[in-house]
């Protein structure tokens, strides 16, 4: 069997990370999502590995090159004009051939075992399978209909309703699938009253093939099976990677090159990587993972589940919670939680909350707001409709961006990429891409002799 993962579309509900890389290649915990599912996908015993590619392919192609820095081989497939994941597969049918084919989204986080069980399932079923997870919240899913026999017979787009059976986003199919692929719609089924998402996607394959007497099985896998759609996600995925990899780590594993001074206070298990240095009066709540030659300086606080790339500087009397990529800096008094990509400058006397692409360059005294005046959950524009974050504090600071001294922006609020927030702003709405938002002042200059002082 060969694995087929997708990845060709730009995902424009993500913005404002969407325009330097594909949606999957967004670092997740330090490491880009599309890496998690191809470890997954050798884990599961696959190693000829195809990789549909469109918006941004080469943040994918230079990232994983031939595959064998990950024990496989890897074939990109060109999806010149993504019109949907059904067209994704139909691309890949010179790499297929006539071999079964384990297809995934490319930006899905699975849970260990997923692929392996659907892969079994396939293996007693006569026309392929595709996963099902038990969801509370089926309005932003697609609802699948199974019958009694465990035969897939259709399907519904994002239906009104709580709880139900949810397609995943994980099939296993024969070869003879691809000309089922080719006779899709080109939009997919919705409920009564609303308005259906336009493409040709795979889903609607299993109306077809039911009714051709060549039905998909459903197998059912554990949730959550967790999907990438809007930009605040990455902080939702990576608290529950942080969370599994922290039950597995038992023990600290300090390498010998690094050094942890006498007088730093560590609780819990670490790992601290190559010539890394933990400094004085350094606070670690394990678990905790710091990178190789990052410094992590005197009276700084390192919160529980913190993940630190490599090359980074931390304090002094620095705070961090969260996910900070290779290269960054959080200098003196500076406190920051949330996700922050790699060559992230953040300097004194600043509080940040959010996710913070590439290059961010953040001036003294920049406060984010974390919470709403009336406590209800922070809201994003995405595409032109607010959307509430469960569960996300802070703002969404776009690749590349940077903001002058004491500048304040509020929650939920958008800064495109390659924008400045100028100094003493006060950051009510979003700020689009390739901006400069700018505060003017009017001042008098009046005359101030020393007589004034003379009483």
């Amino acid at each position: 069997m060969k694995a087929l993962l997708l990845a060709a579309g730009r995902g424009e509900r993500f913005y404002p990370f969407d325009t330097y890389r594909a949606k999957p290649m967004f670092p997740v915990a330090n490491r880009p999502l599309l890496a998690r599912l191809v470890d997954r996908v050798a884990e599961a015993g696959i190693t000829d590995i195809g990789i549909v590619v469109g918006w941004q392919a080469g943040s994918v192609r230079s990232y994983f090159s031939d595959g064998s820095r990950f024990g496989c081989e890897i074939t990109y497939v060109d999806q010149p004009n993504p019109t949907g994941t059904a067209d994704a597969v139909v691309c890949a049918t010179e790499f297929i051939g006539d071999d079964d084919v384990l297809v995934v989204l490319g930006d899905l986080l699975l849970r260990p075992g997923t692929l392996a069980k659907t892969m079994e399932a396939h293996s007693s079923a006569d026309h392929g399978v595709a996963a099902v997870t038990e969801v509370g919240n089926i309005s932003e899913r697609i609802r699948a209909s199974i019958e009694a026999d465990g035969v897939l017979s259709d399907y519904v787009w994002k239906p009104r309703g709580s709880r139900g059976s949810a397609i995943v986003g994980v099939y296993a199919l024969p070869a003879s699938a691809l000309k089922d692929l080719r006779n899709v719609g080109d939009q997919v089924q919705s409920q009564f009253g609303i308005a259906p998402n336009v493409g040709r996607e795979i889903e609607d394959v299993i109306p077809i093939v039911h009714r051709e007497g060549r039905p998909l099985k459903a197998v059912h896998v554990d949730g959550p099976i967790l999907d990438m759609d809007y930009p605040w996600q990455p902080d939702t995925f990576g608290d529950a990677i942080a969370a599994q990899d922290g039950d597995a780590l038992k023990d600290s594993i300090i390498d010998p090159s690094a050094t942890v001074d006498p007088g730093a206070h560590i609780e819990g298990p670490v790992v601290v990587g190559t010539n890394s240095v933990i400094g004085r009066d350094a606070y670690i709540q394990g678990p905790v993972w710091i990178g190789a030659h990052t410094r992590v300086t005197e009276g700084s606080h390192i919160g529980r589940h913190t993940m630190i790339g490599n090359h980074c500087h931390i304090g002094p009397y620095a705070k961090v919670n969260g996910f900070v990529g290779d290269d960054c800096r959080v200098t003196y008094l500076g406190e920051f939680s949330g996700t922050m990509l790699a060559g992230g400058r953040v300097t004194h006397q600043i509080q940040l909350s959010g996710i913070f692409g590439l290059g961010a360059e953040i001036g003294a005294g920049t406060q984010c707001g974390t919470l709403r005046f009336d406590d209800e959950p922070i809201e994003v524009e995405v595409k032109g409709q607010r959307r509430k974050a469960h569960g996300f504090s802070g703002v969404l600071f776009g690749d590349y961006a940077r903001t002058g001294v004491g500048a304040l922006i509020m929650p939920g609020r958008i800064v495109g990429p390659c924008s400045m927030v100028g100094a003493g702003v006060v950051l009510m709405k979003n700020l689009p891409p390739h901006k400069a938002l700018i505060l003017k002042q009017e001042t008098d200059l009046i005359d101030w002799s020393p007589e004034i002082y003379n009483r």
